[in-house]
């Protein structure tokens, strides 16, 4: 009976020890098969009907039909986006609660010094959906049809040359200094409270050159009021195909983008992550999701892992903080 005991008391604790590595093996596995199993939050760091919540209600609609749960869209607008990413630092990774963020999520590492998180360690990238260049344009007026012949008169400094931004701290303010770095140029930053005065005195002559989105610029272009010199991407965009990109126009290097993304707490299951990123991706290269986010003026995001989503936000973060050294980004 002694031996008959202890045999048994091995066993068990070989079962309980088994039963320990479950959690990282079979039974991770099992609950992404079931996830979801509840409703899923997306939480929005920006007013109804921008261009970031748009987007996040249409990947939303699509993943609530493939589920056959609920996926709700929580606005948490507010301080450039970091409330709602404070509230989903914080929240269980489990998957249930998830970012819907964009480009100012690493921005605001620069611009707001006391941030209740941090950009890289409190979060794991799921999905890139949305990734929109921005473009260098300039006044169908101007004298200028290519990024080099603009360069020779910024260079010759015949004249003080300025670029317009939506306001200081934002994606247009960094693609402005990123371009300066690039083309060891000096050109004042001229900002305003929003891109829609920018482009209205752009047009008009008051400064020089801008470098927004596309969808603050098009309508202008296509109207003949302005000009577009070169898109911060790897490749030409559908919306302006006759645009070179900047590594054509002769600037290398020099890649900005506004982009949405995805974003789980720290510490949510790879198995999760990886089962959110597979379905996003397949709505994201649907023809349907690039027909809506065109009539937005936004263009699909390439499809990407969660590894190659954050190796590509490590690179961002990088550059903007080699921008940082240079430039007050928080505006103080």
């Amino acid at each position: 009976m002694p031996y008959l005991f202890a045999h048994r008391h091995v066993a068990g604790a070989a079962m309980a020890l088994a039963a320990t590595a479950l959690p990282f093996s079979f039974t991770t596995a099992a609950v992404a098969a079931d996830f979801p199993g509840r409703a899923v939050t997306l939480v929005v760091g920006y007013t109804p009907g921008g261009a970031i919540d748009q987007s996040a209600r249409l990947v939303g609609s699509e993943l609530a039909k493939r589920w056959g749960q609920p996926v709700v869209v929580d606005n948490k607008p507010g301080a450039n986006g970091t409330i709602a990413a404070g509230n989903v630092a914080s929240a269980k990774p489990d998957g249930y609660t998830l970012l819907v963020t964009a480009t100012s999520h690493n921005l605001n590492k620069f611009v707001n010094k006391n941030l209740r998180y941090d950009v890289t360690t409190s979060f794991t990238p799921v999905a890139l959906t949305v990734e929109v260049p921005n473009i260098l344009v300039v006044s169908a007026a101007s004298p200028y049809r290519t990024v080099g012949q603009l360069l020779t008169d910024v260079r010759a400094g015949k004249k003080p040359f300025s670029y317009a931004s939506q306001g200081i701290g934002g994606v247009p303010h960094l693609a402005g200094e990123l371009f300066k770095l690039r083309t060891n140029t000096d050109i004042l930053h001229v900002p305003y409270k929003g891109a829609a005065q920018g482009m209205t005195d752009l047009v008009g002559g008051v400064v020089d050159m801008s470098f927004p989105s596309p969808a603050s610029a098009t309508a202008f272009i296509a109207q003949g009021k302005l000009r577009a010199l070169a898109v911060a991407s790897n490749q030409r965009i559908a919306q302006l195909p006759d645009v070179p990109t900047f590594a054509e126009a002769g600037v290398s290097d020099y890649v900005i983008s506004t982009w949405h993304g995805i974003l789980a707490p720290a510490g949510t299951p790879p198995e999760i992550v990886a089962k959110i990123n597979k379905d996003v991706i397949e709505i994201v290269q649907s023809p349907e999701f690039a027909s809506a986010l065109q009539a937005q003026g936004s263009i699909p995001a390439p499809p990407l892992s969660p590894p190659a989503f954050g190796a590509k936000l490590a690179k961002e973060l990088s550059a903007f903080e080699t921008i940082s050294r240079k430039v007050d980004l928080s505006g103080n």
